[in-house]
């Protein structure tokens, strides 16, 4: 909620804005009053609204005085100016001054009011992002160094030389004040974005002038953080209605406490992500200590998977990969690891079916366990497809074979013949001749023309550039990739994907 300060003579004037409107719908909340300029002036002191709404015309101190002694003394808050009908010049000059509006007493209603206070929010909403963006490089990199020592059980000192709690109690605000405290919240969104916007609206926590915000994304998950988060009444916004995420938060902390509240809002969300079917709920989160970690999935459970795959026993892979999942639901591994995992598998089974470069969003998207291990054997039961569809020669010569098979895993990286040849022990002469005799090319055009042809997928079914397909299939460098695209296809790279859509 942003700090209103009410300053108007009349009493009865107050006592008409604190009526009406719903100041918490609009995320408003009046923290004191005062009849005239310099009390108003003695309480933006003490309190630092953020809106001040006063009247022009008052005993002691105007306002236009009071909007010139808050700016020469750097306070930092709105103004909305109260006027009559004949007081326009006045009205004019606060707003050189920096007033936001003015409102007319004498026509004021709950639209003009509403108006002007939405107006103000969206200003303070608007200097809350540069606020927090001038000062996030330090916090970024602060974040990255914590989600490392959740997520890859280090000590988190390796960022800054310093431990969490030291680095989170040396952050400091544009006049040089430590946060005194920070409100953690993780949110489960899925392959949707999350912003600040959206966060706002939620009317979970409040602001004020000295609080920044910043969001940490990961894996179809995204964590705010706020810094010195506002005392007083927090409520729900008008246009803030449930939440479409699930979501995990702890009440405010003493910034030394963060790593400590960013695992309980994360292991919270875990639980969800195990349990649940449907996202748009708030998970408490535990209270306690965070547990210690889960080991990351067993090696040997990743190399079954794959060397089922590879040998295309696709019934073997569905039953182990469906006992594999089974086990990592009951060990509650963290989602964050499990996501990794997922994507690492993804990109290796594609890449042994030939089809390379395909986008993992949707899997880092996944907001259950169960979604995510049904997408990952969607996609390798699609991969499958694709790779028996175009299914590399086989000659029947065992060591050539195993060279084929070697190298259409591997097409992205250096493939030689002297390394082939080590890779099925034979002498580099007579493997060359037999890899010709048995295939009808040299090693050297199988090998382009195996990586034209999985060049020509990526043409097809995505949408990177040249430059980047060209790498990804093994090629140093743009320019030979083209010359070599062209010289099997006659057609540059573009001109076959154009002619192809």
């Amino acid at each position: 909620m942003w700090k209103v300060l009410l300053v108007e003579d009349e009493v009865f004037v107050r006592r008409s804005l604190r009526q009406l409107v719903n100041w918490e719908e609009m995320g408003f909340t009046i923290t004191a009053e005062a009849g005239d300029g310099r009390e108003a002036l003695e309480r933006m002191r003490e309190q630092a609204p953020d809106l001040v709404i006063a009247d022009i015309i008052m005993p002691e101190m105007d306002g236009i005085e009071l909007l010139k002694q808050t700016r020469s003394e750097g306070l930092d808050c709105r103004f909305v100016m109260l006027t009559c009908m004949n007081e326009f010049e006045y009205a004019r000059q606060a707003l050189e001054y920096g007033a936001s509006g003015y409102l007319l007493k004498l026509s004021m209603n709950k639209q003009s009011l509403g108006e002007a206070l939405s107006k103000v929010d969206r200003e303070l909403a608007g200097s809350l992002r540069i606020r927090s963006q001038q000062v996030s490089e330090s916090f970024v990199r602060f974040y990255g160094q914590m989600w490392q020592a959740i997520h890859g059980g280090g000590s988190g000192e390796a960022a800054t030389g310093q431990g969490p709690a030291a680095a989170a109690m040396s952050f400091a605000d544009a006049d040089g004040k430590p946060y005194a405290s920070v409100w953690v919240g993780s949110f489960l969104h899925g392959e949707e974005p999350f912003t600040l916007d959206d966060f706002r609206k939620l009317g979970l926590v409040s602001t004020d002038s000295r609080t920044v915000m910043h969001l940490f994304p990961h894996s179809g998950q995204t964590t705010v953080f706020v810094w010195n988060p506002a005392s007083g009444p927090v409520g729900r916004r008008a246009n803030g209605a449930a939440a479409p995420w699930a979501f995990a938060c702890s009440p405010v902390s003493a910034p030394r406490d963060v790593l400590r509240v960013w695992k309980e809002t994360l292991r919270a969300l875990d639980r969800h992500w195990y349990e649940s079917a449907v996202g748009g709920a708030a998970v408490p989160a535990s209270g306690g200590a965070a547990a210690e970690e889960a080991p990351s999935l067993d090696w040997k459970t990743e190399r079954e998977w794959i060397q089922s795959f590879e040998q295309r026993h696709m019934d073997e892979f569905r039953s182990r990969f469906r006992s594999g999942w089974s086990a990592i639901g009951r060990q509650r591994l963290p989602m964050a690891l499990v996501k990794e995992t997922a994507v690492r598998i993804d990109r290796t089974l594609a890449r042994i079916a030939g089809h390379g470069g395909v986008p993992a969003d949707s899997l880092l998207g996944c907001t259950t366990h169960r979604a995510l291990g049904e997408r990952l054997l969607e996609r390798a039961e699609r991969y499958a497809e694709r790779w028996t569809a175009g299914a590399q020669p086989v000659t029947g010569h065992p060591e050539i074979d195993k060279a084929l098979a070697y190298i259409h895993r591997h097409l992205h990286e250096d493939v030689t013949l002297r390394g082939l040849a080590a890779l099925v022990t034979m002498d580099e002469a007579y493997f060359s001749s037999l890899f010709k005799k048995k295939t009808g090319v040299t090693l050297i055009h199988y090998v382009q023309q195996a990586r034209v042809g999985q060049a020509k997928k990526l043409l097809e079914e995505t949408v990177l550039p040249v430059s980047e397909i060209g790498e990804r299939v093994g090629f140093p460098n743009t320019n030979y990739f083209i010359k070599i695209f062209k010289r099997w296809t006659e057609r540059t790279p573009n001109e076959y994907r154009h002619g192809s859509s």
